[in-house]
């Protein structure tokens, strides 16, 4: 159930009963559209760059904010390329060298497959709602700027990313990520909404780094299943290596 507010010439919706001036509650709500409690989802990358372009197609399972695979389909030379996180360890699987590597805490924001997003991405890692302390920014004329600041004992990898929450829906249209030195590095933008299983998501992702703007990879999102159930060992080394 949604309430719609009405403050001059815009829209807010919230959650029924939340309060309107609280941070938490659009950042809570939009989490729970775009990640659910679990989901499977299909979806492309395309990574582009001034010298090459190529696409991945991806399975990404997802079981909370504990656990996730995610699996390369397709193309033949990357397919089978899987990556686990189990909590806070992560592995990648290469079927063709019958390896696994674990994935330490430096590496989660290293590049996943060479693209424009991290590990941690990728993984889903981190939650906004839960990792970051959270104020109003200025407003501009679409957005609710939201200011998302790590708290001091969060294992994150960005100490802050600034929110551009849409009036309309709630639902965020960009990410901006700062460093230690607050520096921004880069910027994530969100468009498409479209509705899985009751759950409103963007899916059409762009991250741009901000060190070279000749560069983005895109996700498109083509399915997610929001009422999938795993088995048990859906999430283990075994499944990963499938042996």
């Amino acid at each position: 159930m949604f309430k719609k507010f009405f403050r001059k010439d815009i829209v807010l919706c919230v959650a029924l009963g939340a309060n309107i001036n609280n941070p938490d509650e659009w950042l809570k709500y939009a989490e729970k559209q775009m990640r659910g409690d679990r989901s499977q989802s299909a979806m492309t990358m395309t990574i582009k760059t001034p010298n090459w372009t190529r696409t991945l197609e991806i399975e990404s399972d997802v079981e909370g904010k504990k656990e996730a695979l995610s699996t390369i389909l397709s193309p033949a030379k990357e397919k089978g390329i899987r990556t686990l996180r189990i909590e806070n360890k992560m592995w990648n699987y290469f079927p063709k060298l019958k390896r696994k590597v674990a994935v330490s805490s430096s590496m989660l924001l290293a590049s996943w497959m060479g693209s424009d997003f991290t590990n941690d991405d990728i993984l889903k890692a981190s939650s906004m709602a839960e990792d970051y302390d959270h104020k109003f920014g200025k407003d501009e004329p679409s957005y609710k700027v939201i200011e998302n600041f790590a708290k001091v004992n969060s294992k994150v990898m960005w100490p802050k990313i600034v929110t551009y929450s849409s009036k309309e829906d709630c639902l965020p249209r960009m990410y901006k990520y700062y460093d230690k030195e607050n520096k921004l590095r880069r910027t994530l933008s969100f468009s498409d909404i479209k509705t899985f299983d009751g759950h409103k998501v963007p899916t059409h992702w762009e991250m741009i780094p901000e060190d070279d703007k000749s560069k983005k990879t895109v996700l498109d999102y083509k399915t997610i299943n929001f009422n999938v159930k795993y088995k048990a060992d859906h999430f283990s080394q075994k499944n990963l290596t499938g042996h």
